[in-house]
């Protein structure tokens, strides 16, 4: 069975978690995190952590926002960074 994807299936996946990478590096409330991105099929996985609210919903938004991204996978941790 070949698990593989199409290449121009993953080429896309690739240039979508380029451009939410730079999006979120770009972004002031997001910038300074470490959110680790990874897509398949169009659908965005954000992963990591954040001390604020604020700064988890500007992440998902940011991400939404970017062209290609179909729909944003959540798996964010909001915790406080003391």
């Amino acid at each position: 069975m070949n698990t593989q994807q199409p290449i121009g299936e993953a080429i896309t996946d690739g240039v979508i978690t380029a451009k939410v990478r730079a999006a979120l590096g770009e972004d002031p409330l997001t910038a300074s995190y470490a959110i680790c991105v990874d897509t398949l099929h169009g659908i965005v996985e954000l992963t990591g952590f954040v001390d604020t609210e604020i700064v988890h919903i500007e992440a998902l938004q940011v991400a939404e926002h970017v062209r290609g991204v179909r729909r944003v996978r959540d798996l964010l941790d909001v915790r406080r960074l003391d």
